[in-house]
């Protein structure tokens, strides 16, 4: 038999490896093992660059949770790709405060004069850098975030290149009863310098008494060139915007409707709108930010989606994170992180952790680099 055109060989392998699935890292690098020919298109540029185009968005790997002092990693894809934990030698304790285009943020606290610091680290490519030391402000609250600063990246592969972090935090004046203000500050890798802090007044905490989860405030979101945080006030839960280009911060006027839930969560709505979810009863109740206000979006029963013990006083859903570029939530219950697709609305089960705190879901679009291959 004739062997068939080279052509169309190299056309069917390349539709074949693009439509391999993300959530199944490993079997880009099984296909790569078949030959030489197979290994050189799951490593060529044009062929991932279909194959990011054509999946859209990355999967969520694995997610990171806090425990104590320390962070721990959960992988959710099976079998998951190596991650090479962060070298934090002499390190007290470590906490993650944020995930994003491939890279997570700790905040860490070093034995040696109990210096802390923010330390970016790629979990893939073991890359890490220890940031310049942050403003000298006390910290109460406090959360920040990582994000990719290349131009013109679709972050659905980051592998490096600049970033930028932005640190938030709450003060509170120990010598006036309920005063405190907020502050946030901009580092950019390509400056190598932290802007000078950007200070508002926006009223005192929710708590002078301060547990370790009290201490971290609520993970940000990133829409468009505003990030978002979340932080607890006496009367309330209230958002705070901070503007990536003129590097100011700022409070939301309209506090989120659903703000007296110390659970509630910031998450991406429709057409890539601000929102915010929160579990009541067995329902997630999704709202969104519109110019006239907050308006409510979505209300999804869980109870026919989750095996839940109806009745039961331990049975206790909450919203304990928000993958924003695939749009999936983490809903916690009875011990059990389950995902909630907004995009398909399939729900999965992803293991059980006994902690209801919150996560750091860490989607990556693990692909093969020639690098890699040659190794």
């Amino acid at each position: 038999m004739a062997e068939p055109p080279r052509e169309l060989a190299e056309a069917i392998i390349g539709e074949i490896i693009i439509r391999l699935r993300p959530d199944d890292p490993a079997s880009l690098f099984r296909a790569s093992a078949v030959c030489r020919e197979w290994r050189a298109f799951c490593s060529d540029p044009d062929v991932l660059r279909r194959y990011r185009r054509l999946h859209k968005a990355p999967p969520v790997l694995g997610f990171l949770q806090n425990f104590l002092v320390n962070r721990s990693f959960f992988a959710v894809a099976n079998p998951f790709p190596p991650v090479h934990p962060p070298d934090l030698t002499g390190c007290r304790f470590a906490s993650a405060l944020d995930c994003r285009h491939g890279r997570v943020l700790l905040h860490a606290v070093w034995y040696v004069g109990h210096a802390a610091a923010l330390v970016v680290w790629n979990p893939i490519t073991r890359h890490q850098q220890r940031l310049p030391d942050y403003p000298d402000i006390p910290m109460n609250h406090y959360t920040g975030a990582v994000l990719c600063a290349v131009g013109g990246c679709d972050h659905l592969d980051c592998r490096g290149g600049a970033f930028r972090v932005v640190l938030a935090a709450t003060t509170v004046n120990p010598n006036a009863a309920g005063e405190a203000h907020t502050w946030a500050s901009l580092y950019s890798s390509e400056t190598g310098h932290w802007t000078d802090p950007y200070i508002i007044h926006p009223g005192g905490p929710v708590t002078d008494d301060f547990s370790d989860e009290d201490l971290v405030m609520g993970p940000s979101l990133l829409v468009g060139d505003a990030l978002y945080f979340t932080m607890d006030l006496r009367n309330s839960r209230t958002i705070l915007c901070y503007d990536l280009g003129a590097a100011e911060l700022a409070v939301m006027v309209n506090p989120p409707p659903l703000a007296v839930r110390r659970d509630t969560l910031l998450v991406t709505a429709e057409a890539g709108d601000l929102g915010v979810a929160a579990a009541e009863g067995y329902s997630l109740h999704i709202w969104s930010w519109k110019a006239a206000g907050w308006e409510p979006w979505r209300v999804i029963d869980l109870e026919m989606m989750i095996p839940l013990t109806i009745g039961t006083p331990t049975t206790v859903l909450k919203v304990v994170g928000f993958a924003e570029m695939s749009r999936v939530v983490f809903v916690s219950a009875n011990g059990i992180i389950w995902t909630l697709d907004l995009n398909s609305g399939q729900v999965r089960q992803v293991r059980q952790t006994g902690n209801s705190s919150t996560i750091y879901p860490c989607e990556i679009l693990y692909t093969p680099t020639p690098a890699m291959e040659a190794a």
